[in-house]
C-alpha cells in the first residue's frame, strides 16, 4: 500500500482569535497517522434540521464593532442531550478562557445558519470536561489525535427543542463494525475549501473495525474513547467545521448518539478512515450520564433498541506482493471485484506483482462487488 503520510488536525474551524492555534495545528509524520476533525461533510447531501433537531452549531457572539454572519462565526457542532446541556468534542472548547466562553452561543433549530428568523440562539454558561482523580483533564491531544475528546456545554438558559439519547450498554450492537450510521454538520465540503456550508449536510458512514484504525493511526487510536468510521464506498467523510457534531444510529423510530466528530486526515480524504469520539462507549457514556444527572436530573442514556443484523460487505483484502491472477481470486473471495489495473510509475523490485494492494485500506468495509483498483509493478 502506498505511503499515506499526512498531517494531523482537528475538525474545528478557526472562528476568531479566541480559538487557540492548537485546534488547527498539524504535524507531518513519516508514517500514516490521523488528523483532527477539520471539515464539513464531504460528498454529503443537504439535510433538514427537522430530521436532526438535536443538532446545534457552536459560534462566537457577534461584536458590534466587527459584524459577521452566523456562518462566519461558528466553529463546531454539537447535540442537545438535555434542555441545559450540549455535548460536543473536547477540542472545540478545551482552549477557551472563561472570558471567551462567555462569548460562545448555541444556535439550535436552524438548517441554514444565516437564517436568523429560524431557531433559537442561547448563550453558553460554562464548560464541563472529564477529570482524572488528580483534578487534571482527561482530554489529551498529544501527537495530533485526541483521546477523551468530549465536553459538555452548560447553557445559560434552557433550550426548548428535541434532545437525543446516547446509546446504552445494551445497545452497543447499534454501532458495531458493519453497521451503517450517519453524520451531520455545517463543515467545509472538501479539504481545500475556504468556507463552510451554509446549510446542514449529512452523509452515511460505516463503522469500521478498530484494527483498521490501529493499522493506520497506531498508538494514537484509543479503542476506549475512539470510533473508526469511513464512507461505505470510500466516498464520504467529515471535514473542518464538523467537529463535535453527531454520529447517530437509527433503528425504526429510535435514534441514538454513538459518536462525535473528532479528527481525521487534513485533506478530508474519503479513502482514509476518520475518528469519532466513542461517546456511547462505557468510559465516555458513564461520564456524560453522571454529569447530566447531576446538572439536569435527566438520564441521557437510551435502552432497548435492537440493532439490525450488519449487512454483508466486501472486506477489502491485502493484495501487495500477489500476482494479478491470485489478487483477482482473493478479491472475489472477499466479495469485492477487480477494478482498474495500472502500472506503478516507479519500479519496486516486485516485477509483475501488486504494489499497492488497493486504494482502500485492507479491512475496509465496502458494498459487495466494489471494484478495487490496483497498481502492478512493471515486469
Amino acid at each position: 500500500m502506498p505511503d499515506h503520510a499526512h498531517s494531523a488536525g482537528f475538525r474545528a474551524l478557526l472562528a476568531g482569535a479566541a480559538l487557540s492555534a492548537a485546534l488547527i495545528a498539524g504535524f507531518a509524520t513519516s508514517s500514516a497517522s490521523a488528523t483532527a476533525a477539520q471539515v464539513s461533510i464531504v460528498n454529503g447531501k443537504k439535510a433538514s434540521i427537522k430530521d436532526s433537531p438535536w443538532q446545534v452549531a457552536i459560534a462566537f457572539t457577534e461584536r458590534a464593532s466587527r459584524p459577521a454572519s452566523p456562518l462566519a462565526r461558528f466553529f463546531c457542532g454539537g447535540s442537545l442531550i438535555t434542555p441545559e446541556l450540549v455535548v460536543t468534542a473536547g477540542h472545540c472548547v478545551a482552549d477557551l478562557k472563561p472570558g471567551e466562553i462567555k462569548r460562545v452561543e448555541i444556535i439550535s433549530g436552524r438548517s441554514w445558519l444565516n437564517n436568523t428568523g429560524e431557531g433559537d440562539v442561547t448563550k453558553a454558561g460554562k464548560v464541563l470536561m472529564p477529570l482524572r482523580p488528580n483534578g487534571k483533564r482527561r482530554y489529551n491531544n498529544n501527537g495530533g489525535g485526541a483521546s477523551w475528546d468530549v465536553a459538555l456545554i452548560e447553557l445559560a438558559s434552557p433550550v426548548t427543542g428535541p434532545t437525543i439519547k446516547l446509546a446504552g450498554a445494551d445497545e452497543a450492537a447499534l454501532w458495531s463494525p458493519g453497521q451503517v450510521v450517519s453524520t451531520t454538520g455545517w463543515g467545509i465540503t472538501s479539504g481545500f475549501a475556504n468556507r463552510a456550508s451554509a446549510v446542514l449536510r449529512s452523509a452515511k458512514q460505516v463503522m469500521l473495525p478498530d484494527k483498521l484504525c490501529r493499522q493506520y493511526d497506531g498508538s494514537q487510536y484509543d479503542v476506549k474513547t475512539m470510533n473508526c468510521i469511513g464512507g461505505p464506498a470510500g466516498n464520504t467523510s467529515t471535514c473542518s467545521g464538523d467537529s463535535g457534531g453527531p454520529l447517530v444510529a437509527t433503528v425504526g423510530t429510535e435514534i441514538r448518539l454513538v459518536g462525535l466528530t473528532s479528527f481525521g486526515d487534513s485533506y478530508c480524504s474519503t479513502l482514509l478512515p476518520s475518528i469519532d469520539s466513542r461517546v456511547a462507549g462505557d468510559a465516555m457514556r458513564s461520564w456524560v450520564q453522571e454529569t447530566a444527572l447531576r446538572v439536569s436530573g435527566v438520564d441521557v442514556v437510551g435502552t432497548g433498541a435492537i440493532a439490525p443484523p450488519p449487512r454483508t460487505w466486501c472486506v477489502v483484502p491485502s493484495l501487495a506482493g500477489l500476482k494479478l491472477g491470485l489478487a483477482t481470486r482473493k478479491l472475489e473471495a472477499a466479495g469485492c471485484s477487480l477494478g482498474k489495473v495500472k502500472t506503478y510509475p516507479r519500479g519496486s523490485g516486485s516485477r509483475g506483482k501488486v504494489v499497492t494492494g488497493s486504494f482502500f485500506f485492507s479491512g475496509w468495509l465496502a458494498p459487495l462487488k466494489t471494484p478495487i483498483g490496483i497498481y502492478l509493478d512493471p515486469k
